[in-house]
């Protein structure tokens, strides 16, 4: 204890500050815009402050003490900001919509989970304005960015954090940019992972990680159904159907960067697909009949989310392993179809599976030809 107050409640004071003036560095950059929310949840709002940004005092305590007010001189619009809730600071360089996917340069502020761990989640977010002239790297302007990245992450390593889209790195800019990052930290021969950890360590290092992945409930099932033979896994969407012969996929892929997780799909070096699994709430085992069959059966294992997915032939399949020749002419392929039957037994009691009627009909009789469904 110290002067009534505990360790905890000086290291949120600490925090607070820091977020506060790393807030306050960037709004005396005349050419940012603060962006809040994502576009992953339908809208963002922009504040372009010009160099007229200011942060108010605290006015609350408790739970509220990091809430700040941020105004600008030549408008009424404000923010408030709980920096209270902000776990770190996220220097991201990744491909943005409104550059034309070219990189933007970021600092995200990231905000805390229910548990008080790090999130993917952002509350706002700085960007740089115009970083590039005739689609070459605006040199000062991407300099001043690093050089505050650097200086920030010297003052807190545990509160800054720096991120490189992997896409960014063959790129005609990600070449540039590598040039230009080792003259800045002065790694001439430097590859991405020097240049991140002279930027950053605590980006590169596994300490820095600070919750354990929760695997998706889906995972162990997944694995399984990849190994199936003679299947595809399909992603259908309105116009557009997407699909991978999973012979060619070589498995399921899991990648952990910073406190992000990536579930892949297909060896990084072929095509490979990339998934929200933690998304996938239940699986469900059906056995349609379908056109694409001959009017035979059509033995899928559905993933599905809690809400719409965008599939216009059953709304909450985010995607299915289908069995793509499950009949000799007329004749049930046991050998294709039996390891898939086997699978939902070996699941069946799980809570989040299912099967639908005709799927369990043929569980507990045979698989029946094609010529003989009614």
């Amino acid at each position: 204890m110290n002067n009534g107050t505990s360790e905890a409640d000086d290291e949120f004071v600490k925090c607070v500050e820091f977020f506060h003036n790393a807030t306050l560095s960037w709004l005396q950059n005349t050419d940012i815009t603060i962006a809040c929310g994502r576009w992953n949840d339908g809208a963002i709002a922009e504040l372009m402050p010009q160099g007229q940004g200011y942060l108010m005092p605290a006015r609350y305590e408790d739970r509220f003490a990091g809430v700040r007010e941020l105004r600008l001189n030549n408008a009424p619009h404000h923010l408030h900001i709980d920096f209270g809730r902000v776990s770190h600071i996220l220097y991201t360089v990744t491909p943005s919509i409104c550059l034309g996917f070219k990189p933007s340069f970021e600092a995200r502020l990231m905000t805390k989970d229910p548990q008080g761990r790090q999130s993917n989640q952002w509350i706002i977010s700085f960007m740089l304005n115009k970083p590039y002239e005739q689609e070459k790297l605006c040199s000062g302007k991407i300099q001043k960015y690093f050089e505050l990245a650097r200086q920030q992450a010297m003052q807190r390593p545990d509160l800054v954090k720096f991120h490189i889209d992997s896409s960014i790195f063959t790129s005609a800019l990600g070449l540039e940019l590598l040039e230009f990052l080792r003259i800045h930290t002065g790694i001439a021969a430097g590859d991405w992972p020097d240049i991140i950890r002279a930027l950053s360590p605590a980006s590169a290092s596994p300490a820095g990680r600070q919750h354990p992945i929760t695997e998706p409930l889906c995972v162990p099932l997944l694995k399984q159904a990849l190994l199936l033979r003679d299947a595809s896994l399909v992603i259908y969407r309105d116009r557009t159907l997407i699909e991978f012969k999973t012979d060619k996929l070589g498995g399921l892929y899991h990648y952990a960067e910073d406190n992000y997780d990536s579930w892949q799909i297909g060896a990084f070096d072929d095509h490979h697909c990339h998934l929200k699994l933690d998304a996938v709430e239940r699986v469900l085992f059906s056995a349609e009949r379908v056109p694409c069959q001959g009017n035979g059966i059509n033995y899928t294992i559905w993933f599905l989310t809690a809400d719409t997915s965008g599939n216009p032939h059953r709304s909450d399949g985010y995607f299915s392993i289908v069995l793509n020749r499950p009949y000799s002419g007329n004749e049930p392929r046991l050998e294709v179809i039996e390891p898939l039957l086997s699978l939902y037994r070996e699941f069946q009691h799980v809570g989040w599976v299912t099967a639908e009627p005709r799927f369990l009909e043929i569980l507990q009789s045979e698989p029946p030809q094609r010529q003989s469904l009614p």
